[in-house]
């Protein structure tokens, strides 16, 4: 059975700075992510995004830290699998998985979990994913109902509202965040010729594998555009990269063979 952890035990004050308004800004938080819209995929607009891109993304630092232990990777890991777990039990899409994740990343790049307590990875991971949920997905269950998978530790919603407040305020409120699922229906359409919606064949695949490119932490290397453009091109059978040469926005693709060489060794092989 899973150990309960009640409000008063979520974090230090050093961490939190919580007050007794906190019920009051779980409202404007859960509104203002209900009111929050989707761009249209216009040129200027995917332009506009690729701009903008490393604001959606983890501090510069964060995978070479990663990699020389100075950040401690079994942390993310562990978020991660249950993140995954708890989608697939919930049946939550490939955009909320991304997004989890990139709130996750984001947050641990800058933010670091109190020591000695196992139950905060947890506490980080379904605040995340609840966020996530808030954005993509159409039936979000309850809080209590949302920590599936039988985790260790369960968290009344009040101790996992102050969670979502500390991590919303940590990624500065930017909670619709460009990740590569925001270029592919775009980059779909380019490459095969067409200006209308993509087949939902090729963008399920291409979903699917954005999806499968969080599992690791290689392709925190690059900007999410590339790896959208990648992956964009291999589910579209296409071998070179000189379709996207004529946009404005191809000067920021400086590692896309590189991106299409890693994917082709990790998720085709």
């Amino acid at each position: 059975m899973a150990e309960i952890v009640k409000p008063n035990l979520l974090l230090s004050t050093e961490t939190t700075n919580f007050d007794d308004e906190t019920s009051s800004m779980v409202t404007s938080l859960e509104t203002s992510i209900f009111q929050m819209g989707f761009p249209l995929e216009t040129e200027e607009i995917i332009t506009e995004m690729i701009g903008k891109e490393r604001q959606h993304s983890p501090r510069d630092d964060y995978l070479k830290r990663l990699r020389n232990g100075d950040l401690d990777s079994n942390v993310r890991n562990q978020a991660l699998d249950w993140i995954w777990k708890a989608c697939e039990e919930l049946q939550f899409g490939p955009l909320c998985i991304c997004l989890a994740i990139n709130y996750l990343d984001r947050f641990l790049s800058v933010h670091d979990l109190p020591s000695g307590k196992a139950w905060t990875v947890q506490l980080l991971a379904v605040a995340c994913l609840s966020l996530a949920a808030k954005i993509e997905e159409t039936k979000v269950p309850e809080l209590l109902h949302l920590q599936v998978g039988d985790p260790r530790f369960k968290f009344e919603p009040k101790t996992v509202q102050r969670m979502e407040l500390l991590v919303s305020n940590v990624l500065r409120w930017r909670l619709r965040a460009v990740t590569p699922c925001s270029y592919i229906r775009y980059f779909l359409g380019k490459i095969n010729g067409y200006d209308q919606e993509p087949s939902s064949r090729l963008v399920s695949r291409s979903l699917q594998l954005i999806a499968s490119t969080t599992k690791g932490i290689d392709f925190l290397e690059f900007r999410a555009s590339e790896i959208a453009a990648a992956i964009a091109l291999s589910v579209s059978g296409e071998l070179h990269t000189t379709h996207f040469d004529k946009f404005s926005f191809s000067s920021f693709f400086s590692h896309l063979e590189k991106v299409r060489k890693k994917l082709t060794k990790s998720l085709f092989s």
